[in-house]
């Protein structure tokens, strides 16, 4: 009892907790739509066998789920070893793992797992329906109606006799068998009622009041719970006492219409007709309705419930009548969202103040939660309301007061007594107010008792209420670091602010703001990145999250930095929390992590698990006295840290299918090698031709399947498991001949692996000439050829010994005097030899002259090849920049010689007017300046181009930089921009130096010029080595671009993506013309309202080639 119940008494616990929050509906039942896909969307019955497949009755066949794939049994007229019927009334396994299946109008089953088809009941075939199942020790009882009788057999497990009982004349089937006690049952027929029946004393007698049964079950005390058509009924045998939950009970059910039953320990499940599914607390009499909502996708599928079952692992299933099935899948249940009411659900502040209010800030307006109820609080014409109505901060200090910070609106307290808002703005006629409209944090000093603001533009500390005046506290060296998003007190009274890329610490005493200089220390890494959120854990140390990961600083060093490598399930780290057990909460841009500090170990939660949403914001987090912790982005996620177990239950997996050259293998298949399916085989031979096979496995875990991790391995194959993550299948291809043992094993969806493996010995036979028999044969036959050939060749070199004997007689005299013939003529040849001699080694000097002047030729051949390429492609290239030129040089001449020929036309007409010609010349010399313009920018366009002899010297990059702030002082100045130059990784270059003068100029021009009108510019400029090349970065923080636009367009003559600002649009075709002089070549990258990089190769240590 305390063990089923255990989930549901947390939860419970969890919420009453909370006081204020026990008022509202915050526990949300999520309805989880498996992947399913059922051959018929109206439920009859649910069973989880033995080996853990989920079987499924529809009206239109039989579905066995794996938690993958759905298998689908069906009646066919050409099998008798299919389903009788497609409507499916009953499935029911016994303790021996026997499947009975029962179809209406007439037929009764049995699985047969082996062939995976079923054996049909012959006595069960006609005029019968069988509608119920029961198994004691010794039998399994079916119930049903026969002939117009309501009727129960009983069958022993031992010997398979039967005992037939005809009960009484019925239209309606058994629906309930129910042990009253060793000789009697509880026996419900559909339609008609309950019946105490008693072998024993062979009576039958209606008990209760129900006319309009459909299901019963037993609970613990021995309370019988009636499903019927005028309600719930509860029947104490005892007592004798019924008690009806209906539509006008207290409570009330939604309907009357009762369809089916599900106990589960203290709870009863109660599915209705066109009312959806409840829950009964039997101790408490509470009851909960949970319907079917068209705009909550966790909801019920439809409100028809027609079917109910709890799994070995407590999953509720919930069958419908035309919606398909769908399971309450506790497990899952790690994490709850809390059931407010949100218009707008991208949360942006979670505080619970010390009157248990719970203030929420959003996009859209400030939300109070109270036990009064829920307040929304938004931007309006009154004086008072909010400013604005994004919210970034709310803080409660230490007076009980709240505090609001916005977007745009300022810092506001709440005004408790008129239940309105106190504003404080920047105002630039008022010394002492707020630095910038955007608050991102508020903090209290505990040794000053100063508010702390973090805004975009520094600290500000509130020093007058009253007046609402501020100190200003900045960072003045980096301007970046005053863009301040969060800060946190630590127990030291220390100040800690979190900006967009740096930690500072903040001395409320000595008034001293500190940064954080990691290069200063050795042991240190940086931290680099945007900070989102800071916590100081109970041990002292202070852990950052930011957008590069989670970071530790101990002693003001900064000593470990966690990313996805680590084990995060994204760097970008949003919010962190501590639990009892000093393990760290982290939420990230992709779900919430359990981080242990002591172990390193990172455990991740996504969507699979329960989260509503794996998104959530910076800095949005709160744990509230109870120790639940509460997160957060779209929606709040709430939970008890403590709750929050794995699923301990390890799948056990099963081999799901064999492939033989690609084409699944059913029992008699590829010659009857499969002699059962699958998976209720223990070993297959493989013939030499069918080598090439897979197999596909899966685990049957239901929760979270897509997290179910796999590993298996091929013993005389494989010496190590292999784990392959998600992946369900396997594919060999031409095992050597031998015997293999293929293992696999599974682990749910928190890691819990199976404690047995599924297991498949595969023979693997050899082919036929390699077999013992075909090698013996094939001994014989060749020792029996070589004998052979042995003793003809004996015989024959006999007679040939004689016949030779003869003949070398003969020869020997012919040899005598031929030999003296040879002597004389091997002097003669020896002499022609010597001189064929000397004349061979002239030739072979030849020879050789000639093949290394072949040579030759075919390099020069092969450098005039590549030479011509080369060419080719420049005349092609040059070639359209001249079309392009062209083009552009018509398009800019023609307007201004098109209006200095309409102004001659007009200065021709109106020849006696002085004053009106005089003004027809003013604008001609304006046209012609504009003309001269055009005429010399396309000058400076040739002249690049003619330019191919410039002087290529050695030049150092600082002296070059200086040279163009010099030229660019005035600008610089004017705009308040910063440079920033890191030239340690290679500081000089060999190039032109006009061009180099040119490329920098225009793109530091480009950088002050295109700035962000809400921040000064930013630029930073570098060096390093990369293989051939000198690669040079300028980097700005300004408007940027959209490079899916402009990336065609962005170096063409003339063209310009920010036409609010004065410009040619001639500074990036230059450039890029330049780089292609100089052979090297330019990169961009931008992004809009953060800033460009442009990335400069330039060919190093030697002389670019010049086209």
């Amino acid at each position: 009892m305390l063990k089923t119940s255990a989930p549901y008494i947390l939860w419970f616990l969890l919420f009453l907790a909370w006081e204020d929050f026990a008022q509202a509906p915050l526990e949300k039942v999520k309805f989880s739509k498996t992947s399913m896909t059922l051959s018929n969307p109206h439920v009859s019955s649910i069973l989880q066998d033995s080996r853990g497949f989920l079987w499924v009755g529809t009206e239109d066949g039989l579905n066995r789920f794996d938690g993958y794939e759905v298998t689908v049994y069906r009646n066919d007229a050409n099998d008798s070893t299919s389903l009788l019927k497609n409507v499916i009334l009953k499935i029911f396994e016994d303790s021996r793992g026997v499947l009975w299946v029962s179809t209406s109008s007439g037929g009764l089953h049995i699985y047969n797992r082996q062939q995976d088809n079923f054996k049909r009941l012959s006595s069960y075939s006609f005029d019968c329906e069988v509608s119920e199942f029961h198994e004691d020790d010794s039998s399994v009882w079916i119930g049903g109606i026969r002939h117009g009788k309501a009727f129960v057999n009983q069958i022993n497990k031992k010997t398979n006799r039967h005992r037939y009982f005809e009960l009484f004349n019925s239209r309606s089937p058994v629906h309930a068998l129910i042990p009253a006690s060793d000789h009697a049952f509880w026996v419900g027929v559909r339609g008609t009622g309950l019946f105490l029946w008693d072998l024993k004393q062979k009576t039958i007698h209606r008990q209760g009041p129900s006319q309009k049964f459909h299901r019963a079950v037993k609970d613990r005390e021995g309370n019988l719970w009636i499903a019927a058509g005028e309600g719930l009924q509860k029947y104490n045998p005892a007592t004798n006492d019924n008690t009806l939950y209906n539509t006008h009970s207290n409570p009330a059910l939604p309907v009357d219409n009762v369809l089916d039953l599900c106990a589960d320990g203290n709870y009863l499940w109660v599915g209705t007709e066109n009312g959806g599914l409840c829950r009964l607390n039997t101790l408490t009499n509470e009851l909960l309705t949970f319907q079917a909502n068209k705009n909550d996708p966790e909801s019920l599928p439809g409100n028809s419930i027609h079917a109910l079952y709890k799994d070995r692992q407590e999953r509720i299933w919930t069958g419908t009548f035309s919606n398909g099935i769908a399971v309450i899948d506790r497990l899952q249940e790690k994490f709850m969202e809390l059931n407010i009411p949100l218009e707008n659900e991208n949360i942006t502040a979670i505080v619970q103040d010390s009157k248990n209010r719970l203030w929420i800030g959003t996009e859209d307006g400030l939300i109070v939660k109270s036990s009064q109820g829920i307040k929304h609080y938004r931007h309006t014409a009154a004086k008072e309301s909010l400013q604005t109505n994004p919210i970034l901060a709310v803080y409660e200090d230490r007076q009980q007061r709240i505090w609001i910070g916005t977007w745009g609106g300022g810092l506001h307290r709440f005004d408790e007594a008129h239940d309105n808002f106190i504003h404080y703005m920047p105002d630039e006629n008022r010394k002492g107010s707020l630095s910038n409209p955007h608050v991102f944090s508020i903090s209290q000093s505990g040794k000053t008792q100063q508010l702390l603001v973090a805004t975009y533009d520094g600290l500000n500390i509130l020093t007058d209420e009253r007046a609402g005046t501020f100190d200003h506290v900045r960072e003045n060296r980096f301007e970046f670091n005053n863009y301040m998003r969060t800060i946190y007190e630590d127990k030291k009274g220390k100040i800690w602010i979190g900006t967009i890329e740096e930690v500072l610490c903040y001395d409320p005493l000595q008034k001293e703001l500190t940064r954080f200089e990691t290069a200063t220390h050795p042991d240190s890494i940086q931290v680099g990145g945007m900070c989102n959120s800071l916590l100081e854990d109970r041990h002292g140390q202070l852990w950052i999250g930011t957008r590069n990961g989670l970071h530790l600083l101990v002693d003001g060093v900064f000593k470990k930095r966690y990313t996805t490598h680590d084990g995060l399930p994204n760097d970008v780290t949003q919010a962190i929390l501590e639990d009892d057990a000093g393990n760290l909460w982290l939420s990230t841009a992709d779900g919430l992590s359990r981080f242990n500090p002591a172990t390193g170990a990172f455990r991740n939660y996504d969507a699979a698990d329960g989260l509503s949403d794996d998104t959530f914001n910076p800095n949005v987090c709160m744990r509230n006295p109870t120790g639940q912790l509460l997160f957060g982005g779209k929606g709040i996620c709430i939970f008890n840290p403590d709750s929050v177990r794995d699923n301990p239950f390890a799948p056990s997996v099963y081999i799901s299918e064999l492939r033989i050259l690609n084409q699944p293998a059913k029992p008699g298949d590829f010659g009857g090698m499969l002699q059962h399916q699958i998976s209720e085989t223990r070993e297959i031979t493989l013939p030499s031709e069918y080598t090439f096979f897979s197999l596909k496995y899966a685990a049957l875990n239901f929760t979270a399947t897509s997290k179910n991790q796999y590993a298996y391995k091929l013993e005389g194959f494989h010496t190590d498991w292999n784990y392959v993550g998600d992946q369900r299948s396997v594919m060999f291809t031409n095992l050597d001949p031998g015997t293999y043992t293929f293992k696999v094993k599974a682990s749910n969806n928190d890691g819990v692996w199976s404690k047995q493996e599924a297991m498949l010995v595969i023979r693997v036979l050899p082919p036929w000439w390699r077999t013992w028999w075909a090698k013996l044969a094939s001994v014989i036959l060749l020792t029996g050829v070589a004998v052979s050939i042995y003793r003809l060749r004996v015989g024959s070199i006999k007679k040939q010994n004689k016949m030779l004997e003869l003949q070398v007689y003969k020869r020997t005299e012919e040899l005598a005097q031929q030999n003296e013939e040879l002597i004389q003529s091997q002097e003669e040849i020896s002499a022609q030899r010597d001189i064929v001699s000397a004349q061979n080694f002239e030739l072979q000097k030849a020879r050789q002259i000639i093949e290394e002047q072949n040579n030759e030729i075919i390099k020069r051949n092969e450098t005039l090849e590549a030479e011509v390429e080369e060419r080719t492609h420049d005349l092609v290239e040059y070639n359209q920049q001249l079309e392009q030129f062209a083009f552009i040089s018509a398009h800019n001449l023609r307007a201004p010689v098109a209006r200095i020929l309409g102004l001659g036309h007009i200065l021709e007409i109106s020849k006696s007017d002085v004053q009106e010609s005089r003004m027809i010349i003013d604008k001609m010399m304006i046209t012609t300046e504009e003309l001269d313009r055009v005429v010399r920018d396309l000058n400076t366009i040739l002249e690049l181009r003619r330019d191919s002899t410039s002087e290529i010297v050695q030049i150092n990059l600082e002296e070059e930089l200086r040279l163009v702030k010099i030229n660019l002082q005035k600008e610089i100045e004017d705009r308040k921009a910063t440079l920033y130059e890191d030239f340690s990784k290679g500081v000089t270059l060999w190039t032109v130096k006009p061009y180099l003068d040119s490329i920098l100029l225009n793109l530091v021009s480009n950088a002050i010029k295109y700035r962000h009108p809400n921040r000064r510019p930013v630029i930073r400029i570098c060096s390093e080595l990369v293989n051939e090349h000198l690669h040079l970065t300028v980097q700005d923080n300004g408007l940027g671009m959209d490079m899916a636009i402009c990336k065609d367009k962005l170096f063409n003559l003339y063209s310009r993506f920010h036409l609010h600002i004065e410009g040619k649009g001639m500074g990036l075709y230059l450039v890029k013309t330049q780089m292609t002089a100089l052979g090297g070549k330019i990169e961009v990258e931008s992004r809009v309202n953060e800033g460009t990089t442009f990335h400069l190769f330039f060919k190093k240590n030697h002389h670019p080639q010049m086209n």
